[in-house]
């Protein structure tokens, strides 16, 4: 990778939307970054933004570090945790399902993410993200007959972040210790995280965080993800996920070949300029860590705009210098 097709890259990135970061990081090295200044970021390297959906992956971290250290396993009913009256979710409903999308869904659900302010509005945050029932039928547009009712777990593919939010109370129950905490003290500190949190709204009153959304995070904690995985789970000389739990939350689940565990997949080619190899965190407005296993590389970029980076107009910016030869 030359610095000069690097810088290109960035520039077009640049125009594209508000962008706050861009991070690159090959063979567990930073080799470029660049931050941008706007009505909503500051550019710096420890500006947090806002991670939308792409906080799902790390709740997928989270579930897995809970099974490599022996509460949780994969095949376990999410009712061994906690109650269906309170989860709303199947009684047949699965630790897998919940990461793959295919539970069936629930009814009882928490609010959207809560999107960045400016850095002028002095609004205080407001009050956690609690959940509620919703009655009759699911509010989430597009949702098959039943969902959230009495739709069969692994049926079929529906992407909600609502019903995947409850593998934090799981996480809390499985452990003994809030999401929030075990979120923070199991991944985030052992991956040496130094600028991530969570919105005030985005932990309700139980200590269990939002899931499908909510985090606060750098770019360069974001990239950290990437590398956890592509290393295969270990991170220095300590194994935080187990290497089969890596290898499934990055291979076609069975309702779709292109989502993992909580991971978007690139197997069909949906990307384009992107090897079919790819795995990538993504939330909306243009959240996203890209990992490429056979190049050794991690990308991330975060920031806020309209429209929208998209995965494949961030490849189209990406591929001519991420990937010559």
């Amino acid at each position: 990778m030359k610095k000069e097709a690097l810088e290109q890259a960035a520039h077009a990135m640049g125009q594209a939307g508000e962008r706050q970061g861009l991070v690159v990081v090959r063979d567990g090295a930073l080799v470029f970054e660049r931050y941008w200044a706007n009505d909503y970021h500051r550019a710096e390297p420890d500006w947090r933004n806002v991670s939308f959906s792409s906080g799902k992956s790390w709740g997928a971290t989270m579930v897995g570090r809970a099974i490599n250290l022996g509460h949780l396993a994969l095949d376990d009913p999410a009712s061994r945790y906690v109650d269906p009256s309170i989860t709303g979710l199947h009684p047949a409903t699965r630790i897998h399902h919940l990461l793959t999308m295919s539970s069936g869904g629930s009814l009882v659900v928490k609010p959207s993410s809560h999107p960045p302010r400016k850095l002028n509005d002095q609004t205080p945050p407001g009050p956690p993200d609690e959940y509620v029932r919703t009655e009759g039928k699911s509010k989430e547009p597009r949702a098959p007959e039943g969902y959230g009712i009495d739709l069969e777990p692994g049926t079929m593919f529906f992407y909600d972040g609502a019903a995947a939010d409850h593998l934090a109370e799981i996480v809390t129950a499985a452990t003994g210790m809030r999401s929030f905490d075990f979120m923070r003290n199991e991944v985030l500190e052992p991956l040496g995280c130094r600028n991530t949190g969570y919105q005030p709204e985005g932990v309700d009153s139980n200590g269990d965080i939002r899931i499908g959304g909510s985090m606060l995070i750098s770019c360069r904690d974001m990239a950290r993800l990437g590398q956890l995985y592509l290393q295969g789970g270990r991170w220095g000389s300590t194994r935080l996920l187990d290497a089969a739990f890596v290898d499934a939350a990055t291979s076609p689940s069975p309702g779709n070949p292109d989502y993992g565990f909580l991971w978007w997949l690139n197997t069909t080619g949906e990307i384009p300029a992107a090897p079919r190899s790819m795995f990538y965190a993504a939330g909306a407005l243009g959240q996203y860590c890209f990992v490429v296993p056979e190049r050794r590389l991690v990308v991330a970029t975060m920031g806020f705009g309209r429209p929208p980076l998209t995965p494949q107009r961030a490849w189209e910016i990406l591929a001519p210098a991420l990937l010559a030869s």
